[in-house]
């Protein structure tokens, strides 16, 4: 039975190739994009239930090992997205996989790369959030290097939120609740409704909550990722971080 499984999975692994390379060649709202999306997903579904991410990641490399360059974007305990750029980086492909006990995703994204123009407003935002990393990175390694030393109010803010954000890009909600502890979270939670990150603030509350699982978790990551909050352009304008631009995160 296991032998049957395992043949089932290598069999839906060696049909992922011939199916991106052909989703790889078609503009992403066509029609047949949508079915081929459709498609992988299913095989990525089977590769998973036969093997969960372990078997996903020799699938992946096996491409890679060909003619893909699909590379891991995002880690986490229960999930993995690799990205790739094709058409000469006019459009993405990413392949998201949520694995846990009784619950399994998969999600193929394929579309162009939006063309962004610089305004002088996009240039001031860019200057603020260099602002606030240059300031949280300062802060931190006062504040690691001797955790008795007292902060502002405005300095804990930017670290309470600039470690939520680098561990849950890095690792996910529950990469940093497990290196910071809950107690740090619920000060994070409030530094972030004090600089006004709602969104971010409930899924923080979700990732806390007792019976939130490691698939939830997971599922809240992707979410952040998709459509996070810009952190850091909130906080340093709740702490006055120089130049501020006008209008909303």
């Amino acid at each position: 039975m296991r032998r049957a499984v395992e043949e089932a999975s290598g069999e839906a692994a060696g049909r992922l190739g011939p199916l991106l390379r052909r989703l790889s060649r078609l503009a992403p709202r066509r029609r047949k994009a949508r079915e081929l999306r459709m498609e992988l997903e299913h095989l990525l579904m089977r590769i998973t239930g036969a093997g969960g991410l372990r078997a996903a990641e020799r699938a992946v490399a096996a491409l890679n090992a060909r003619d893909r360059h699909l590379a891991l974007v995002r880690k986490a305990a229960s999930s993995r997205t690799w990205r790739e750029e094709v058409d000469g980086g006019r459009r993405t492909l990413e392949i998201q996989l949520v694995v846990g006990r009784g619950f399994r995703s998969a999600l193929v994204r394929y579309q162009p790369v939006p063309t962004v123009r610089v305004t002088p407003r996009r240039r001031a935002i860019h200057a603020v959030q260099e602002a606030f990393y240059a300031r949280y990175l300062e802060v931190g390694q006062k504040a690691y290097r001797d955790p008795r030393r007292r902060l502002s109010p405005a300095d804990r803010l930017v670290l309470l939120v600039g470690e939520l954000e680098a561990d849950v890009n890095n690792g996910g909600f529950s990469q940093y609740l497990d290196n910071k502890g809950r107690r740090r979270a619920r000060s994070a939670l409030a530094a972030l409704r004090t600089v006004g990150a709602r969104r971010t603030a409930r899924m923080l509350v979700t990732a806390m909550a007792p019976r939130t699982t490691a698939p939830q978790r997971s599922a809240l990551d992707a979410r952040f990722h998709a459509a996070s909050e810009d952190l850091a352009l909130l906080t340093a304008r709740r702490v006055g971080l120089p130049p501020g631009p006008p209008g909303r995160a």
